[in-house]
């Protein structure tokens, strides 16, 4: 036994650093994901190649920058860092006529997916940023409300946030998560590429979702991993055991020596229960079987105390 847990042990102390080892930094392109709408198709070389994501894991958002939301509140970022809970940044703009209403529908979408276990307030925060400084809280809130009237879940957008600023502090954030975009004056439009990005509670870029359409997985797993373990149960970090994250295809996806590895680490903490259980388990026993033993030893002197004064009493008569 003592030979099996040495060699499970050395298992998991060569697996465990190539499984949990990440080599996203320095990731770029335009986003690619499940469902995802080619944004670069049909436009000139030259102005593809000013459009992207450039994947900036680990980088600090500048939450100390002012904003306006959808009621025409003067907010900082800072304001939806609160509590401990993660925020899903989506850039966008509300005039948009395709691409960002695919990006936030697909969000919502993917939100009420997992709506019973996290909500919008409750456990993060989902903050939407115009790209568009020439935007303002009239065209957040009536997004806002578009939003709404199409969907039909008041309490679901609770945690909603649609923010409009000047260009100088759009860019700052947009540059701090390495979103590239541009305004296409012939097409009166802007060009960007489709994603969304996932901030710890202290504003820090933690993941990338790429694409239209956000997985329950990915979502969920994403809060679960950007929170710090704020949110989420022992069943998610078992899970998260037996997923990576791939800053490529901005999806986890499903790895088989960490399954492995999984049992093998409930192995060990099996043997090691049993090893150490068992002897407390003798122990325990043996205790009682003295207990009962001296239990009897009892009842049986009880018993006999009566009857030995009845025999004097006969024989004195």
């Amino acid at each position: 036994m003592r030979n099996c847990f040495a060699s499970l042990c050395l298992v998991l102390a060569i697996g465990l650093p190539n499984a949990f080892a990440d080599g996203s930094s320095g990731l770029r392109g335009t986003a690619r994901g499940p469902g995802d709408i080619d944004a670069k198709v049909g436009l000139p070389k030259e102005i593809q190649d000013k459009i992207g994501i450039d994947q900036k894991l680990g980088s600090q958002v500048p939450l100390q920058l002012e904003f306006v939301d959808e009621s025409g509140k003067t907010v900082k970022l800072a304001d939806f860092f609160t509590g401990g809970k993660p925020v899903i940044f989506v850039p966008a703009y509300y005039r948009c006529r395709l691409i960002c209403n695919r990006v936030l529908d697909g969000m919502f979408d993917g939100l009420k997916r997992i709506d019973a276990k996290f909500r919008p307030s409750d456990h993060f925060e989902v903050v939407v940023l115009s790209m568009d400084p020439t935007e303002n809280a009239e065209h957040a809130g009536n997004k806002k409300e578009s939003m709404l009237s199409t969907l039909g879940r008041r309490r679901s957008v609770g945690g909603w946030h649609f923010l409009t600023g000047s260009e100088a502090n759009i860019k700052q954030v947009m540059d701090s998560v390495g979103y590239r975009y541009i305004y296409d004056e012939k097409r009166s439009e802007y060009l960007h590429a489709t994603g969304v990005m996932i901030l710890t509670p202290e504003g820090i870029v933690s993941r990338y979702l790429l694409g239209i359409r956000y997985m329950p997985t990915d979502l969920e797993l994403s809060l679960v991993e950007s929170s710090k373990n704020n949110i989420g149960t022992l069943a998610d970090q078992i899970k998260l055991l037996c997923y990576a994250y791939d800053p490529r295809s901005g999806q986890y996806n499903l790895i088989v020596i960490r399954m492995v590895q999984a049992g093998a680490l409930a192995t060990i903490f099996s043997i090691i229960f049993f090893w150490f259980w068992s002897p407390l388990v003798g122990l325990f026993r043996g205790s009682e079987k003295v207990r009962v033993v001296i239990k009897s030893a009892e009842v049986s002197a009880t018993d006999v105390q009566p009857n030995s004064v009845g025999s004097s009493h006969e024989r004195q008569a």
